[in-house]
Parts: C-alpha cells; structure tokens; sequence
C-alpha cells in the first residue's frame, strides 16, 4: 500500500499539562491498541494484512531500524520531525489536542507510527476520542461523499482498540476545525529555523507546526509555543 498519500486527524480533549507531557512521553508499542490486527476490518481496507511487527520489511533492516527508532521517540521528535515538510497539523486549542497528519507518497507503516502516537495521548485525555486514518489515491481532505475512512481507532486512559463501525459523518463534523487549519494556512510556518510548504497541491498551503492557545487565537510558531499571532 506504498506511494499513496496517507491521513491521521484527531479532536481530543485535553488540559495543557497533559499535552506537554504528551508529547514528552516515548511513544507506547502496539500492545496499547486491544485488537492492532483489526485495523482494517469494516473498512475500505478490509482483509489487507497490518504487519505491525514489520515482518514485510525483513529484507530491508534500513527502514526497519528507521520505523523502530521513530517508534521508540516522543511526540516531540516525531512532529518535529515532520514539520520541517510542512504538511502538519497538531497543536492544543480550546481545552483539545487536534491533529491531522499528511504523508504524500507515505505509507502504512508511517500511519502506524502515527496511530501509536496518538493511542498513547489517550492517558492524557480528559475523555475517549475517535482518530480517523484515511486515504488513497485522494487529495488531503476529510473523506468526501460517503468514502470509507481505512481505520477508525478509538483512545481513552484504558488504551485504544480498532473498531469495525462508527458514525464517520459525526467524526467528520468534528474534525473541520482542524481540516480548515490544514487547508487553509496561507504560508509555510518556521519550526526550528526551517521551513517548507507542500508542491502537492496548488491550493494546498501548508500548516506545520504544534500550536498552543492564545486568547481567541493560536500560535504556529514551534511545537508547544506559545505566541499572540491570530490563527486561522
């Protein structure tokens, strides 16, 4: 499932203390999620193998030894990591984590990554959340008339698990406010001295960068600070 574009969003409320230390804390293994080899199931990927333990790549131990030190980082290296290409979203707003995440060309094992990134924000979550993984031969927005996410996994403090069914037109609902941060940020953003924006897309603007609350605004400057420049 290589050379497609790959996608990860979440809403997911949480206090500020429990965002910075999320994303201080090494990302958790794949026994977080209850059920990792249900990934696909009920969805437009369904019955496709998950090989969370890489045994795909045994003849590549290059990206194996590259995918398990992704995985044995934090939040921190990893969005930072991912900034410098400018096509992320993940930033603290209005008492929630909210993230949406773009691979072009990327691949499922990066989605993996993500997902456990993500599963392991769940200790800090102020209540369960939905984080929706989709994508294809699509553009980066949210899926479009009746299209079929690839996995819907669910987080709380207990752990995460896959699940077969869920109302996605709801979970949709709730992921505009950061797809319009995504779509609509209207310059590349500095992150650590760097920047980028994406060539994907012509009216694709690329956001980087965590964010955190400011007022009735939000900053874009680095992962975690803070600044008064308005947000989108």
């Amino acid at each position: 499932m290589g050379g497609r574009s790959y996608m990860v969003a979440t809403t997911m409320p949480m206090s500020r203390a429990g965002f910075d230390a999320w994303l201080r804390t090494p990302l958790p293994g794949p026994d977080v999620i209850a059920d990792p080899a249900a990934m696909w199931t009920g969805w437009a990927a369904d019955g496709a193998g998950t090989d969370w333990d890489l045994a795909g790549l045994a003849g590549s131990p290059a990206a194996v030894a590259g995918i398990r030190a992704a995985r044995a980082g934090t939040p921190l290296q990893r969005l930072a990591g991912r900034a410098a290409q400018g096509i992320n979203v993940a930033r603290h707003r209005g008492g929630a984590l909210e993230v949406y995440l773009y691979d072009y060309h990327g691949d499922t094992y990066g989605s993996q990554t993500d997902l456990l990134m993500l599963a392991g924000a769940g200790r800090y979550a102020e209540e369960d959340a939905a984080v929706l993984h989709w994508g294809g031969d699509v553009y980066p927005d949210l899926p479009l008339g009746g299209d079929l996410p690839l996995a819907v996994l669910l987080v709380g403090r207990d752990g995460a698990r896959f699940v077969d069914r869920f109302p996605v037109d709801t979970l949709i609902a709730r992921l505009r406010p950061v797809e319009a941060a995504f779509l609509g940020a209207p310059t590349a953003v500095p992150v650590c001295g760097s920047s980028s924006r994406s060539s994907v897309r012509p009216a694709l603007a690329s956001s980087t960068a965590s964010t955190a609350e400011s007022g009735s605004g939000w900053s874009r400057m680095g992962i975690g600070q803070a600044s008064d420049s308005p947000g989108a």
